[in-house]
Order: structure tokens, then sequence, then C-alpha cells
């Protein structure tokens, strides 16, 4: 195993490059890919999603001892199927020797001994771990924080980073491509067309007005309503995180009131409170944005309806629950004679 000498890593750099190998929520995964099929949890490797008509349909897990094979979009034996999510659960399975990347950071990889251990390396300042050569290589993109990781291989879907473009996924790897001279990509269709699909948009980031993880804003930690001087000081930390101003589980981290920000996303199931700079169950939030975003469930209570109203999250439709049990609850996903206590219902 080749790395790198040096093992200090600045905060900013460590941070971004962390951000970096958390990934695409499914739902983003989804907006992508024209097709219909499986798409890997990011967040559980025994987990799975599906994909239709560019939108989280549906959600499950497999059964105990098995592990979602995200490129053949199947659930298959741990010993043959690294656990893109946890490092230490694909060494207890291994029955060989063999180095996996760390999810939760890509400055450094685990040697697995084949015998149900794991071990840690550094690949040191400027480096990352690169899965596919197992090795360290020069950072600072890190080489598995790409939308294919967790997507079926042979398919091609929208480049996130570059709207109109878009990757070829093989073996959770994206090689990107773009439609030629005149032409963009269509993530409708799965096709090249000559109509610009990005209305006349040529800076970075997709079509829908996501954003990717690692993108930087030189104005949101300066804003002094939203920025770093609103935001709520984290114990012992010099620097805060802030709301995106636009989805209801992206935030940017600044390090000062002067910094450029950098974006990131609370992990699937949660949204980010920017009253407490802290990533929490939806209900314990009234998020004013889209509500169903990074969620795996079919509704979501509606905001400033004291919980008497729900939105259908597949089609953005809306609902209420019947008179006799006229309160929804989220959390339990059920209509209910009691309001529930949780701040979205207030």
């Amino acid at each position: 195993m080749k790395g790198f000498d040096t093992r200090i890593c600045a905060l900013v750099a460590c941070l971004l490059l962390a951000s970096q190998a958390s990934g695409y929520t499914m739902e983003q995964m989804c907006a992508q890919w024209s097709g219909t099929g499986y798409v890997g949890n990011p967040t559980n490797c025994r987990a799975w999603g599906y994909c239709q008509g560019q939108k989280l349909v549906g959600w499950g897990t497999c059964p105990d001892d098995y592990i979602f094979n995200s490129q053949k979009g199947i659930c298959d034996y741990p010993y043959r199927t690294v656990c893109a999510t946890s490092a230490v659960q694909t060494c207890t399975a291994a029955t060989s020797p063999m180095y996996v990347a760390d999810p939760s950071n890509c400055t450094q990889y685990g040697y697995c001994d084949g015998k149900g251990s794991i071990s840690y390396g550094d690949c040191g300042v400027g480096g990352v771990y690169s899965a596919s050569s197992r090795s360290c290589v020069w950072g600072p993109a890190c080489p598995q924080s790409t939308i294919c990781q967790f997507m079926l291989s042979d398919i091609y879907v929208g480049d996130p980073d570059n709207c109109g473009s878009w990757l070829s996924c093989n073996n959770g790897y994206g090689t990107p491509g773009t439609c030629g001279s005149g032409l963009t990509y269509n993530l409708v269709t799965g096709n090249c067309q000559k109509t610009n699909t990005c209305n006349g948009n040529t800076d970075s980031g997709s079509s829908n007005g996501q954003f990717t993880v690692g993108d930087t804003s030189s104005t949101i930690c300066k804003d002094k309503t939203n920025g770093y001087e609103a935001a709520p000081a984290l114990t012992g930390k010099s620097y805060r995180f802030v709301s995106d101003l636009t989805t209801c589980y992206g935030f940017y981290y600044c390090e000062s009131a002067t910094a450029v920000g950098v974006w990131n996303q609370c992990p699937t199931g949660t949204h980010f409170d920017p009253t407490i700079g802290k990533c929490v169950s939806p209900a314990a939030y009234a998020c004013p944005y889209n509500r169903c975003g990074n969620v795996n469930s079919v509704f979501m209570t509606r905001l400033g309806t004291s919980c008497e109203g729900y939105t259908v999250c597949a089609s953005g439709g809306i609902g209420s629950c019947p008179t006799k049990n006229p309160y929804y609850d989220e959390v339990y996903d059920i209509c209910t004679a009691t309001a529930p206590g949780f701040a979205i219902c207030s």
C-alpha cells in the first residue's frame, strides 16, 4: 500500500474531503436518471431505493446478513460484496486481506486482515484514497464521490456538476461525457438533443437547482441575516453551520464571517435546523422549504397546517386525514385523534 508521508491535515481541507465522501441522496440519484430501477442507500449498505420517472418511489432493506450490491441491483452475500457505507462491516465479513475505502474520511483507508479486524492508514496532506486503484492518489476530489457510486453499472445519468453533460456509470464510478457541439443531455429522455435543457445556465450544478457536496459560496458566510454572525455558536468550535436557504437538508460550513462557505448535506432522513446548527428529525424543525427532500417518506406534514395536512412526496399533491383522526403523525406515518407535539405541528 503506497501512501503519503505527511500526516497533518488542515481543518477546512479535511472537512471538504470528508464531506465529499458522503455522496448523494437517493432522491438526487433518481433525479439524474431517466431509467427505472434500484439504487443503493448511501446511509445503509443493506438498504435500497427504487427510481421511476426521476423520483424515488420506493425503498426497502435486504434480508439479514445480506448486503445490497448497487452495481448489480441485488441483495448479495457480504463476503463478496463491499459495504460502501461501512469499512468495519466490510472487514468483519472479509475472508481474505484487502484494502477498503473509509466512507467517512476519504483521506484514510482501511485494511482488512481477513479475520474480521480492521486497521487504518492515512494518505496525508493532499492525498485521498482511491478504491479502484487501492492506493492513495492526489486530491482534492474524492474518487468515490460520484453519483454513480450507488447506481447500477452500464447506465447513463446526468452529470450533477455539469448541466447538459452525462456520466457513464460502471462499477461505482462515473466517466464524464458530452453530447457534442450544439447538443445537451436531456435528463428526462436520457438522450442528447438540440434544445438547451439547461435554459442557458452554463455554471456548475444540475439543471434542477440541486447542490453538490463541496460547492462553495463566497457570500453566504458574510450574510448579516443568515450567515456566520447569525448562526448559533458551537461549543468549543470557531466554525459555524448555516442554512443554504434553499433545501431542508443542506447547510454551509463557515470557518468565519469572512470565509468561503462549503456546502454539505445532512444524513438521509434528517433536516438541518439552523437555530441549533445541527441535523435533526424533520418533525423537530419546521423547515420552510421542500420537506420531502432527503427523507424516505411517502407523506410529509404540510407546514402551517397544525399537522392536519400532508404532502404526497412522489407527486407533490396534498391530502388530509379523516375527520375522526384529523392529525397526521409523520414520525409513525399514521392519522391520529391526538395532535402530535412536534415542532412542525406548531
